[in-house]
């Protein structure tokens, strides 16, 4: 679990969609540097209202987990992170007992005068409990008013064995523990926010835990709308660099013989890299020396050496709709700043 902070305020998501709608959910985000799509806003804003898991497919590297931590970036809110790998187990998805510290209890009980019987049903109590991250985050939801948030990542690389633990919590908002139990929370209004992960690569998740998902697939940005995440992402980009940079990607991503394609993720890691580093333009030579960004196998590699002439050439031909676009964004902060500058004033 990650504890929000504790000096910041917790803004409940759902009471922020009721009260101020769908448009205040999207500028919060926007505050974290994540601009959201219009389809995935409308998917979010129904996954609040429902309670519901909420499951997001798409190519790596297209912003499904920036979502996710940027929700809970935005909030405030307690969030717990489930990695999906093989391996994984009831203990670390649910529950296990603290087997030692059990048994260490029956023996001092015992050793103090209490029955065998009596010091065995003792054992199974809340104290010798060990919840794994899923079952963590219903149980935290009943017990505090912030609203945790619940990432289960790369989510097609779990065994159906973990699906299937999972089944009864997201159908009910809580688990039944042999010898103690119900953990969770029945009132579905306070579900904790699950998000659930997929490349939709390694297996195809089974329709019963389909079934108790909203469903969305997150394709990648268009042009227009990679320009503003690479803007909100790295605002102090200066604006020659953002516009080649834009242009740079979409010549690596046209050439032939590129496998792993540079996606939205590459090109902010790009894009601030260069940034920091005090760039304001991109030639051929610092192209050369920042290839690790944009590479992702060897050949691929290899390939981008031999293209950078090419790659050159496409990223310094002019493109009038980019240019556009990044007016329009400047415009658009410009506007933004006169509206809070009239707000400040008026008060």
């Amino acid at each position: 679990m990650q504890q929000n902070n504790s000096g910041l305020p917790i803004i409940n998501p759902r009471r922020l969609l009721d009260e101020s709608g769908e448009q205040a959910l999207a500028d919060l985000l926007r505050g974290t540097g994540y601009v959201i799509q219009h389809g995935m806003l409308r998917d979010l804003c129904h996954v609040l209202r429902s309670g519901l898991p909420w499951l997001i497919e798409g190519p790596r590297g297209g912003g499904k987990t920036a979502l996710a931590e940027a929700l809970a970036e935005a909030c405030n809110l307690p969030m717990f992170y489930l990695q999906g790998m093989e391996g994984l187990t009831l203990a670390d998805v649910l529950y296990d007992w603290d087997r030692e510290a059990q048994t260490q209890w029956v023996r001092q009980a015992v050793a103090m005068g209490c029955g065998f019987e009596e010091a065995r049903a003792g054992q199974w109590a809340r104290e010798f409990l060990m919840l794994g991250e899923a079952l963590a985050a219903y149980e935290t939801a009943a017990q505090q008013e912030a609203v945790p948030i619940l990432i289960c990542d790369e989510f097609d690389k779990v065994s159906e064995k973990i699906e299937d633990m999972l089944l009864q919590l997201f159908a009910r908002g809580y688990a039944h523990i042999p010898r103690f139990g119900e953990i969770g929370v029945r009132d579905q209004s306070r579900w904790p926010v699950v998000i659930l992960l997929s490349n939709d690569q390694r297996h195809d998740l089974s329709s019963p835990m389909r079934s108790r998902c909203l469903y969305s697939w997150l394709p990648p940005p268009t042009p227009r709308g990679e320009v503003r995440i690479l803007k909100a992402r790295c605002p102090q980009a200066p604006r020659l660099l953002l516009a080649k940079m834009v242009r740079l990607i979409n010549a690596v991503r046209s050439l032939p013989g590129i496998t792993d394609k540079p996606g939205l993720r590459e090109s902010i890691f790009l894009l601030r890299a260069l940034t920091e580093e005090g760039r304001n333009d991109l030639s051929i030579d610092e192209i050369e020396l920042h290839l690790c960004f944009l590479a992702r196998r060897r050949l691929d590699l290899e390939n981008l050496r031999k293209s950078l002439v090419r790659i050159e050439a496409m990223m310094e031909a002019p493109n009038d709709e980019i240019e556009g676009w990044i007016d329009e964004l400047g415009e658009v902060a410009q506007c933004e700043v006169r509206r809070r500058d009239g707000v400040r004033r008026l008060r």
